[in-house]
């Protein structure tokens, strides 16, 4: 079918979409794409003058996309993305298809998709990408991706179908070893964390995923611990050990909820940045913006610059006034994920209101055992009044009552929301901690009663 064809077909069908109140159309054209002219995913990519760059991992994908952006734009690039999270083949494709006219002409001049772990394999011969971040790897929907070596053998492919120049988390060990399947030695380069004082509340062992050695498989020795398996480490049989980082935060001067102050060090050159964003599971996204940056010649002073301006996400940190309350929407989807925002923003705080509203949609995972391993006993020293919703608000109750908290099951999400605000005192806070489908029917009902812009 001729590629105008098949565009006006997708467009058409992403504006029906929005039209009927579907959805955004940010998946449809690109589904329909796949089964009309499947080529059409290549052959936009390749309008791209200067390339593309995908961003792939468990956790961070969309806030490192987001920083990665902002310090592109202030480059003066202009910026293709899937913004939304839509990180499919199909969402990804959607995203050519929306920037394109229907002549498949782009006005844009780099490309930056973040794509799920398991479909960059899929994605990346068609799009040929020039750099590719991966950021961790963490147990997540097991009924999607199964175990951990799993799913970086995924990555692997995608990695091995391409001759990016690859950008890998050396406190990861499993991440790090991914070097494996890039082109050539000279096409790796690597972030980390070399000092970081502050302490979790939680050991890490409550959700410890990945500590054994990728390449003998013996249990590694761990000289520093950030969080989860993410630190300084070795194999006892010296098979493997943490590479040296090209880019790592050097020292942190400060942190706090209103993000942090780090020393950067790149090729032994060190500068001081200002992050806007907390939690130290952001400052490794901080890093994987610096150092895909640092690789394109982007000057330091520009990445800064934007980190400590760049707000996060949808659904990471976003903050809602809503009837003279301020709501914080924290995604979470898995075990690491869910007890860095613990430690980050709710362990050890008087008077929490916290509504957890967990769905087991497909987008989310049909299986929500992982709930047990969340250190959530951790949370009942601060007695939280918690608020859970969701298809599965009932479980997550269940597991609250088991960790010595009790909390309310609400009828519906709309409901939760509206007892939320009610509990909360005016001028005061409370925090929302979604699953990702949650999180966007939350999105909805919120920008209908706020100037949220709903996706």
């Amino acid at each position: 079918m001729h590629e105008t064809v098949t565009l006006a077909i997708t467009k058409s069908a992403a504006a029906l979409s929005r039209a009927l109140g579907r959805g955004g159309g940010h998946a449809l054209p690109g589904l329909i794409a796949e089964r009309i002219d499947p080529k059409l995913i290549r052959k936009l990519a390749s309008r791209l003058p200067h390339g593309i760059i995908l961003v792939t991992g468990t956790n961070g994908k969309t806030t490192s996309t987001k920083l990665i952006a902002a310090a592109l734009e202030a480059s003066g690039e202009r910026v293709l993305t899937n913004s939304t999270g839509s990180n499919l083949v199909r969402g990804v494709t959607s995203a050519l298809i929306r920037a394109a006219d229907i002549h498949g002409t782009i006005d844009a001049t780099i490309g930056l998709f973040e794509v799920d772990e398991a479909n960059l394999r899929l994605v990346a011969p068609d799009l040929q990408p020039q750099h590719i971040v991966v950021l961790n790897l963490f147990r997540d929907q097991l009924d999607r991706y199964g175990e951990l070596d799993t799913t970086a053998a995924m990555i692997g492919q995608g990695i091995a179908a391409t001759k990016a120049k690859v950008y890998l988390n050396a406190d990861d060990a499993l991440v790090a070893s991914l070097a494996r399947y890039a082109a050539s030695p000279d096409l790796v380069s690597y972030f980390g964390i070399e000092e970081l004082p502050l302490k979790a509340p939680t050991p890490h062992q409550a959700a410890t995923d990945s500590d054994r050695c990728p390449l003998c498989g013996e249990r590694m020795k761990f000289s520093q611990v950030f969080y989860s398996h993410l630190g300084h480490y070795e194999c006892p049989t010296g098979d493997y050990s943490r590479p040296q980082p090209d880019v790592s935060i050097a020292h942190v001067d400060g942190a706090d909820l209103e993000g942090a102050r780090f020393e950067v060090a790149i090729g032994g050159k060190r500068s001081e940045v200002s992050f806007s964003l907390p939690g130290t599971y952001n400052l490794y996204n901080a890093l994987a913006a610096i150092s895909l940056t640092a690789g394109l010649g982007i000057e330091q002073s520009v990445t800064a610059k934007t980190l400590e301006t760049t707000e996060a996400a949808f659904g990471r940190l976003e903050k809602v006034r809503l009837d003279g309350r301020t709501l914080y929407v924290l995604l979470i989807k898995n075990p690491v994920g869910f007890t860095q925002v613990l430690d980050t923003f709710l362990i050890g705080r008087p008077n929490l209101r916290v509504l957890m509203a967990v769905n087991d949609l497909a987008a989310d995972s049909r299986d929500v055992s992982w709930l047990w391993d969340v250190p959530l006993e951790a949370l009942a020293q601060s007695r939280p009044k918690v608020i859970t919703a969701g298809t599965r608000g009932a479980d997550v109750a269940l597991r609250l009552h088991y960790a010595g908290t009790e909390a309310e099951v609400a009828t519906s999400l709309e409901d939760a929301v509206t007892e939320l605000v009610r509990d909360t005192p005016p001028g005061g806070g409370a925090y929302i901690l979604p699953t990702y489908t949650a999180m966007l029917q939350i999105r909805k009902l919120l920008a209908r009663r706020t100037q949220l812009q709903d996706v």
